[in-house]
């Protein structure tokens, strides 16, 4: 990833340069939730900030943005694509999609372990259950792909 971010940055300070304009640096997280305050006017967000590599709870106070709790091992995203993975669930369109409309059909709740310390949260837990009995449990009949992600939906 390192080769396309090096071009582009030397681009943009060619351009910048070729255009007299200042070069700004902007926080890539902050973007997305800075979009988010200008659609909805929102003045003092609280934000569940989640993409793949990220999962955070992210509240604007006193003009800055503050983390309250946030993943301490892998991203929710991450955790979704792997679990999909893990049970043969298709990428089209996305992973996550599917996993709520399978999880629509499931009629099951499976005990799945969770951690929670404070405002942080763990998804690795889930992810290596999952890894380690999903098969045994679907093939012994104790619950359907769609109990499982049932279950994960709503722990």
């Amino acid at each position: 990833m390192g080769a396309p971010l090096v071009s582009v940055a030397v681009v943009a300070r060619t351009v910048a340069q070729l255009w007299n304009k200042p070069l700004v640096g902007v926080n890539h997280c902050i973007g997305h939730i800075e979009m988010g305050r200008l659609i909805t006017g929102a003045t003092s967000p609280t934000v569940l900030y989640v993409s793949g590599g990220n999962t955070q709870v992210i509240a604007y106070s006193e003009h800055r943005y503050r983390i309250f709790g946030e993943t301490i091992d892998i991203a929710v995203g991450n955790c979704l694509d792997r679990f999909a993975r893990v049970l043969k669930i298709s990428n089209d369109p996305s992973p996550g999609y599917n996993i709520e409309q399978m999880a629509k059909r499931g009629k099951k709740l499976v005990e799945l372990p969770y951690t929670v310390k404070g405002m942080d949260v763990s998804f690795s837990g889930i992810l290596s259950f999952i890894e380690d009995v999903a098969h045994r449990m679907l093939a012994t009949g104790e619950c359907t792909p769609e109990d499982l992600c049932f279950s994960l939906q709503v722990m």
